[in-house]
């Protein structure tokens, strides 16, 4: 990006001061307003991000890593856990007082830019050389970019590989199935043993759902920010799964619910009770971790029966930057820091999805844990065969999970039909994102 845009002192130094009140909040701003934040400040940033405590830790150890390097600049890192951190976030922003540098996720990128609370990153001087366009892609929208991905992950079907052999089946070739096949083996595999074939959570998940759609030529949403899925085919993702509780692929309604709520630790797949689930692949080792064995990744479904693959790189975060940043300089230092320097990468390693910067991607492969190496083989697998990404969701997009998982919900315990509950979501998810 190399360009730096001059302005003059940040709303967030004014309020700092006391001068601005309330009225002056970013998120009253104009959405087209140019400029933002300081070119040289007084070098203090305030750094969010979410994850767990082992994130963290490293964190903490690049933020050390990068304040030896840079002189005169000091950082008041803040860590929560992902719930708590969009609260937090919210308020901060609200009252004028967001993070200089934080980590966003693609949900609800497009709402903070559209509040006007984040900075384009254009205006910072950051080295995107080695960042392939069609990642840099996912975060820019209106012709300016508002996140850079920290790194990439896909979807993946993880397998028990001991189910399934203890099923008397083998492990389909996921090149070439279909969700017929899919259908088939998780019955199977039921009514095999004691195991599910699947434990159904994913299949309220948006995201499953877009990869299903764009299967079709479809997608969750468009460019311009509407429902870009036809009724049919969500009528026909929502019979599939009604048909997988028929079979006995999956397990009672009331099992199903049980399972979403008791967490990913205690969900079928990690506790040996359920042969496959779809997950991201930086998700592998955490599963691993629970069940004390081996998984196998598995392409999702469908991939060569429609009229495109349906599966992308998905950005697993973004770096970004407050439009209120007390100093530009300090905080472009700071992301490229994190973006492009060994330290950096060697610390991360895969836990913000594989580096987006392709050069350390490839350095950082012969160290990576087993788990991470497993998702970064299935990409590198994966890659050739990919579409392009889906656009960055619109406003309002950050409700679809819990709508999706409500209109699940009630389909699959019998009180609505596969209609009504297309209808149902569509209908609250317009009302969300403001679409006609």
């Amino acid at each position: 990006m190399r360009k730096a845009n001059p302005s003059g002192v940040s709303r967030r130094t004014l309020a700092k001061a006391g001068i601005l009140g309330a009225a002056a909040s970013p998120l009253l701003a104009a959405c087209g307003e140019d400029g933002g934040g300081a070119d040289e400040g007084d070098g203090e940033l305030d750094f969010w991000w979410w994850g767990s405590d082992p994130r963290h830790e490293y964190t903490q150890k690049i933020i050390d890593a990068f304040l030896a390097k840079n002189e005169g600049i000091t950082i008041k890192p803040s860590p929560n856990e992902f719930d708590a951190y969009w609260d937090a976030l919210n308020v901060s922003v609200s009252g004028n007082n967001a993070p200089d540098v934080l980590q966003q996720d693609e949900r609800y990128l497009r709402d903070y830019a559209d509040k006007n609370a984040l900075l384009p990153l254009e205006e910072l001087d950051l080295d995107l050389s080695n960042i392939e366009e069609g990642t840099i892609k996912t975060g820019q929208f209106d012709g300016k970019t508002y996140g850079i991905p920290t790194g990439v992950n896909s979807l993946c079907l993880l397998v028990n590989p001991a189910i399934v052999e203890a099923a008397g089946l083998s492990l389909p070739d996921d090149k070439s199935w279909t969700w017929a096949d899919f259908m088939q083996f998780t019955t199977d595999i039921s009514a095999a043993g004691d195991a599910v074939g699947n434990s159904a959570i994913s299949f309220s998940n948006e995201s499953l759902f877009n990869v299903f759609a764009r299967q079709k030529g479809e997608s969750l949403y468009t460019e311009d920010g509407q429902l870009g899925f036809t009724e049919a085919t969500m009528n026909a993702w929502w019979q599939m799964v009604l048909d997988l509780r028929d079979s006995g692929a999956i397990p009672e309604p009331s099992q199903i619910v049980e399972a979403f709520a008791a967490g990913q630790d205690q969900a079928p797949l990690a506790t040996g009770t359920g042969a496959t689930e779809f997950y991201w692949t930086n998700q592998i080792g955490a599963i691993q971790s629970v069940l004390g064995s081996d998984l196998v990744l598995l392409r999702v479904p469908g991939e060569t029966e429609g009229t495109q693959p349906g599966l992308y790189l998905k950005s697993a975060m973004y770096w970004s930057v407050s439009r209120t940043v007390s100093d530009k300089a300090a905080a472009g230092k700071l992301v490229d820091f994190l973006l492009n320097s060994d330290e950096s990468l060697d610390l991360m390693l895969g836990d913000r999805g594989l580096p987006s910067n392709t050069a350390q991607r490839e350095r950082i492969l012969p160290q990576l844990p087993p788990d991470q190496k497993l998702g970064a083989d299935f990409i590198a697998a994966l890659t050739p065969d990919l579409a392009e990404g889906p656009p960055v969701p619109p406003v309002g997009s950050g409700t679809a999970a819990d709508i999706m998982l409500g209109v699940f919900e009630t389909m699959i315990f019998g009180d609505t039909t596969v209609e009504d509950t297309t209808k149902a979501f569509m209908d609250q998810l317009n009302a969300e994102i403001g679409a006609a």
